[in-house]
């Protein structure tokens, strides 16, 4: 079954301007249009000379922990390091569309959704919400920890709790982050409040 377009992606740039990006409509809220009633999922900046910054694109948003991908050539993904300036992935313009397809994915929230609905359709509304409501407040925690010592004590935790409830991408994140991928730790606090957002939309 094809996902809707129910997702929004800020598109930025000139050579992202014009991308079809399948299973995601477009929204300008990086413009400082406030048209848009529901905040933007991702945002997707084509690097070229001049164009902003993943944190000015968050702020022209309004959205804090916005995830922000780079489309970019693949030697500009190899010589830069584009976690430290404030990217969640990188994706090579030369492997478009496919890469950009699945770089996306990671941010779509249809399939989690789904797993939650069939997790209560086996164990039951009230035994599902518990967890869920549980693992919401670890992700709280876990998003605003600043003590890296404590944070990786809770990423491996995260990390399985994250599988089992079908937040696959997070689940990946944080992972990393417990086998000592210490530069992850911002990409992996925008994951969390990603799916703290996922989890309100469910109410």
């Amino acid at each position: 079954m094809r996902i809707k377009k129910n997702h929004c992606l800020i598109l930025v740039g000139p050579a992202a301007a014009t991308l079809n990006v399948a299973d995601w409509r477009v929204c300008d809220r990086a413009a400082g249009s406030h048209v848009e009633a529901e905040a933007p999922d991702a945002a997707l900046i084509a690097i070229t000379p001049g164009t902003p910054s993943p944190a000015r694109v968050r702020a022209l948003a309004d959205v804090p922990y916005l995830p922000v991908l780079a489309l970019a050539p693949a030697d500009w993904i190899m010589r830069h390091d584009w976690r430290a300036l404030g990217y969640d992935a990188a994706v090579s313009a030369e492997g478009m569309p496919d890469a950009l397809a699945d770089a996306l994915a990671d941010w779509h929230r249809d399939a989690t959704l789904a797993t939650l609905d069939r997790l209560e359709a086996s164990f039951g509304a009230a035994e599902v919400a518990g967890l869920v409501e549980r693992f919401g407040a670890m992700l709280a925690a876990a998003r605003d920890e600043r003590d890296p010592a404590a944070l990786a004590d809770m990423a491996h935790r995260v990390a399985g709790i994250a599988g089992t409830l079908g937040f696959a991408a997070l689940g990946r994140l944080w992972l990393r982050f417990s086998e000592g991928e210490t530069g992850l730790a911002d990409s992996a606090r925008r994951a969390a409040a990603y799916a703290i957002g996922t989890i309100a939309r469910r109410g």
